[in-house]
C-alpha cells in the first residue's frame, strides 16, 4: 500500500478522532474549572435562548459541513485532488468543512448547555483559521493564479449567501 492510499484511509479517521479528543479535553478542562453549564456562566440568559441558538447553528451549519465533504469527495478531502474545486458549496465559501464543523460543535454545546463543548467549537475555529492559512500557501503553490483568483472572490469561512440567493433566483 502506497503513502497516498494510507493517507486516503487514515486522514478522515484521524480527523474524527482528533475532533472527538479535542471536545473531550475541552469538556474535562471546563469541568475541572467547575463551570460545566453555560447557564452557570450566563445566568441572565434564559435556557431557551441557548437551545434555539444551538438548533439554528446545527440546522444551518451541519448541512454546509456535509456538503463540503460531498463536493470534495474522499480523495480530494485529504489533499489528493489534481484540480481546484470551485463548484457546489465551494462556489460560495472556501472552507465549508472547517467552519461548518466549528459552528456545529458550538451549536451542539449551546443545545446541550455544555460550556466545554461550546468552548471546543470556538477554539476549533481558531485552529481551523491557522490551518487554512497554511493550506492557502500550499494551494497557491499548486494552483497558482487560479487559486489566487478563487481566494480573492470567495469568502474563507462565511458563505456568500447573497451570491447564492441571486443565483437561485435565475
Amino acid at each position: 500500500m502506497n503513502m497516498r492510499n494510507i493517507k486516503f484511509w487514515l486522514a478522515p479517521i484521524g480527523v474524527a478522532i482528533g475532533i472527538s479528543l479535542f471536545v473531550t479535553i475541552s469538556v474535562l478542562v471546563v469541568r475541572a474549572l467547575g463551570v460545566l453549564s453555560l447557564q452557570g456562566i450566563f445566568p441572565f440568559i434564559p435556557h431557551c435562548v441557548f437551545v434555539v441558538a444551538g438548533v439554528i447553528l446545527l440546522v444551518m451549519w451541519l448541512p454546509i459541513f456535509l456538503s463540503g465533504i460531498y463536493f470534495l469527495g474522499r480523495r480530494r478531502a485529504v489533499g489528493q485532488s489534481e484540480q481546484l474545486i470551485t463548484h457546489g458549496i465551494y462556489r460560495y465559501v472556501r472552507n465549508p468543512m472547517y467552519f461548518g464543523i466549528s459552528l456545529t460543535i458550538l451549536g451542539l454545546g449551546l443545545l446541550l448547555n455544555n460550556s466545554g463543548v461550546a468552548l471546543a467549537g470556538m477554539l476549533w475555529l481558531g485552529i481551523a483559521a491557522v490551518q487554512c492559512k497554511r493550506e492557502e500557501k500550499e494551494l497557491t503553490e499548486r494552483f497558482g493564479s487560479a487559486y489566487i483568483e478563487y481566494k480573492n472572490s470567495t469568502p474563507m469561512f462565511f458563505p456568500d449567501f447573497i451570491k447564492l440567493l441571486r443565483e437561485l433566483r435565475r
